[in-house]
């Protein structure tokens, strides 16, 4: 993508940490648009965590696009554990109405972001909207930085300012929505993180000032973190220091792996 094209990029969670973690790895990959497949990290432990990851989204897409069960045959062995865990957990009824990957965007003061969710769950009675998060990394959730993180704030700000199609008028009731992270290692742990209209707020003001920092840099003002951890695992660490990256950290706005930068080192993916 180009400089002059940025007005176009629906920002997302992933841009926005990238950003925040580097601003000229933003640079390299949004404005130059230097991609590299998702198969490129070297790191075979951390990437059997990315396909089994993307495996159990998908077979929880399956389930709840139409409440069906998915055959043996067809889920993968290692999963049918996590699989029957999902359905206790987050069993499909016909109550409630269940949009698996589902996509929303907004285009509204100056803020434009999109946001893909695993998994929206509406009830239409109570009008409640929970959207679900599926976690597969080895890490138990850290509620504290959940609450804090941009995805937490992108998912459920975007949900809010599209809510009114959801709730079939104009009103929209903060207080009714959250989401919930759960990964199927700790099917005992879920996250759950509730809404209201400070929060709106606050978040709003947030992305829309991050997003105008991020619009109005020069190209030359992308610069390069000074976190030397963050370098040593990214795949664009031979164009800015000539040397071999340690390990490539796998993101993708889907499945992406939260990293403790401060304790890289002793971390197993």
């Amino acid at each position: 993508m180009k400089k002059n094209n940025l007005d176009d990029l629906f920002f997302s969670q992933l841009s926005l940490k990238v950003y925040e973690n580097c601003p000229l790895k933003f640079r390299r990959r949004y404005l130059d648009g230097l991609y590299w497949p998702a198969d490129w990290s070297d790191n075979y432990s951390q990437k059997e965590i990315v396909e089994k990851g993307k495996k159990f989204h998908l077979i929880a897409q399956r389930y709840y696009k139409r409440g069906e069960n998915i055959q043996s045959d067809i889920t993968p062995e290692d999963l049918s554990g996590w699989f029957e865990e999902l359905k206790s957990f987050r069993p499909y009824n016909n109550l409630a109405e269940f949009y698996p990957e589902h996509e929303l965007r907004i285009n509204k003061n100056d803020i434009k972001l999109v946001a893909k969710y695993d998994l929206l769950y509406i009830d239409k009675k109570s009008k409640k909207v929970i959207i679900y998060d599926w976690k597969t990394t080895k890490k138990r959730f850290n509620n504290n930085k959940l609450i804090n993180n941009l995805q937490t704030k992108v998912y459920l700000y975007v949900l809010a300012e599209t809510g009114k199609f959801y709730y079939f008028d104009d009103s929209i009731n903060f207080d009714r929505m959250s989401i919930i992270y759960w990964n199927p290692r700790f099917p005992k742990q879920a996250a759950k993180i509730n809404y209201n209209e400070k929060k709106f707020k606050k978040d709003r003001e947030f992305l829309r000032k991050k997003i105008k920092e991020i619009k109005n840099l020069k190209y030359d003002d992308f610069k390069k973190t000074k976190n030397e951890k963050k370098c040593r695992f990214c795949e664009y660490r031979p164009i800015c220091t000539g040397k071999k990256a340690k390990s490539i950290k796998v993101e993708d706005d889907d499945i992406d792996l939260e990293i403790d930068w401060d304790n890289i080192d002793e971390m197993s993916f």
